[in-house]
């Protein structure tokens, strides 16, 4: 079979964002809304029993004839890589996949979370997010130290809250306080926190074991995860992130009923850490 000579791919709606330049839009996306158009309502039958899914649009003001580029959203400085091994707007077909979590439905109008395309930008598809067939949480990435290196504290701290979220399902106390951790660790252990010689032993908070799991990538079956079974030690709870050079030791002073000041206080007033 020849090379096919034309693809012909027709939008089914359009995102309405308030971020309008491509430079404006944050890591993590923005709330927006995505107008499907009149000729393909019938085909959103059934869309509200879904709680995420795979927008898939055109980036119609993106580059497309270059294959290697510097991730420009963390640093300048950073190494240039191919376009197909990085997620940028810059590739030969500008497709993007966002998964986004459906917040409303309103007849032909969604209101979506986390979506990265800017204002106007033309939808191609939306499929429903499959849990079971869609999460890897196995997968493996490069280490990304480098390029954390360079993000806004601010910028880390959103892309940990999310990687929490995804797995734990809701931003509560305990994740933030995880996210506290997390960021102290990927800092004192100079490492990109899902690097396979991580690993974490969780305490008796649910809510903070669900989110380091998330953020890590830990999992028995990769002997990255461990629980704190020694009775001694469960009277105070306590979590530690270590590899084979360091282990940082967290014990809770104080658990902060209040998630913003969890977020924004000096670690030492919720932790008593211990770098080992």
């Amino acid at each position: 079979m020849g090379p096919v000579e034309e693809i012909k791919l027709e939008p089914i709606g359009i995102v309405h964002s308030s971020v309008r330049e491509r430079k404006d839009m944050p890591l993590q996306g923005v709330e927006a809304e995505i107008e499907v158009f009149r000729e393909y309502e019938e085909g959103l039958m059934g869309i509200e029993e879904n709680s995420h899914l795979f927008v898939v649009c055109w980036l119609d003001k993106a580059e497309r004839d270059t294959l290697q580029v510097t991730p420009r959203k963390y640093s300048v400085d950073l190494p240039k890589r191919g376009v197909f091994a990085i997620r940028t707007p810059v590739r030969p077909n500008p497709v993007s996949i966002t998964t986004a979590r459906l917040i409303q439905v309103r007849g032909r109008l969604l209101t979506v979370s986390h979506l990265d395309a800017i204002n106007g930008t033309p939808v191609i598809d939306l499929k429903p997010y499959e849990p079971g067939w869609d999460c890897v949480f196995s997968a493996a990435r490069r280490d990304r130290y480098q390029s954390i290196k360079k993000m806004m504290p601010a910028e880390y701290r959103d892309d940990l809250i999310r990687q929490a979220v995804n797995y734990h399902g809701e931003e509560c106390q305990g994740l933030a306080m995880a996210v506290r951790m997390a960021a102290f660790a990927t800092l004192t252990l100079k490492k990109d926190l899902r690097n396979s010689s991580v690993c974490i032993l969780i305490g008796k908070n649910a809510c903070i074991s669900d989110s380091l799991i998330g953020i890590t990538g830990a999992r028995l079956g990769n002997k990255r995860l461990y629980y704190n079974l020694n009775p001694k030690l469960r009277e105070s709870d306590s979590y530690s992130i270590y590899d084979s050079e360091k282990t940082i030791v967290f014990r809770i002073r104080k658990f902060m009923k209040d998630y913003k000041g969890i977020m924004e206080c000096d670690i030492k007033d919720i932790f008593d850490i211990e770098v080992i």
